[in-house]
């Protein structure tokens, strides 16, 4: 009888169980019905002959217990230790700064600027950390994949396609490495298909800051003709001027004339 997996299809921690469940060649159901149940705020719920576990990290860990021969969390106590040591890491340093990047872009909430720049650090901080442990070592634990190896791997999918870019990848060559030989595996690409990396975050970016120079260019075109406006009105006045002081000025002579002529005469009439 099949395992019946409530939860979204879609979610990367769905993933982990799937995988897990491949590896160890168990048969999971993931019905119709679950994405609803998830809307509704239930969380990821695993049905199983014996009874229900819920938990995205609870049902992963049971599924990778299941076959010991498989090896998914280890071959003896000390690497079942690192392994958990590896998903604590994933979920508390890479998952949650992670989901504070990508999940915007996904348009599950509103972009916080100050967040996001704070979630890039702590990216860089962790994917430092696994680079170095990757120098000297193929997988996370062991000489085979564990469920370190698929914690980490669905965890950096939804960022590897979306947010991380060439640029912001190329100092870490041993995790990419490693991130490429899980995706090669038959159990991964039959849950998680072909993942295409990002290729241009960072000119997307560059495009958005460019947009307000254009701008620019109708303002100083603005200023211009507010300038050139009083100029034009200026030279009509100019013009006017002479023609008011030359009226009044040429007909006061012609008015004298006649008053000396009678003047004149009164002076005849009284010799």
């Amino acid at each position: 009888m099949p395992m019946k997996l409530y939860a979204h299809p879609g979610n990367y921690k769905t993933k982990k169980a799937l995988i897990a469940a491949k590896y160890a060649g168990l048969e999971v159901e993931t019905p119709k019905g679950a994405a609803g149940a998830e809307q509704t705020g239930k969380i990821p719920v695993l049905e199983t002959p014996q009874g229900c576990i819920f938990s995205s990290i609870a049902i992963a860990r049971y599924i990778s217990r299941i076959s010991r021969p498989v090896g998914l969390y280890g071959q003896n106590l000390i690497e079942g230790g690192m392994i958990d040591s590896w998903v604590e890491f994933c979920t508390h340093e890479l998952e949650v700064p992670l989901c504070t990047w990508v999940l915007p872009k996904m348009g599950v909430f509103e972009e916080v600027p100050e967040a996001t720049a704070c979630a890039k650090e702590d990216v860089k901080a962790a994917f430092a950390v696994l680079d170095k442990h990757l120098l000297n070592n193929t997988y996370m634990v062991g000489h085979a994949i564990s469920l370190a190896d698929i914690s980490l791997c669905c965890a950096l999918v939804d960022g590897m396609t979306l947010v991380l870019d060439e640029q912001f990848r190329q100092p870490f060559g041993n995790l990419m490495r490693w991130f490429n030989l899980c995706l090669a595996q038959p159990e991964f690409k039959g849950v998680l298909g072909e993942v295409k990396l990002c290729a241009g975050g960072a000119k997307g970016g560059d495009k958005k800051e460019a947009a307000p120079k254009k701008e620019a260019a109708p303002k100083k075109e603005a200023a211009a003709k507010k300038e050139a406006a009083p100029k034009r009105e200026a030279a009509p006045k100019k013009d006017a001027a002479p023609k008011k002081e030359a009226a009044p000025k040429e007909v006061a002579p012609a008015k004298a004339a006649p008053v000396d002529e009678e003047k004149a005469k009164k002076d005849k009439l009284k010799k």
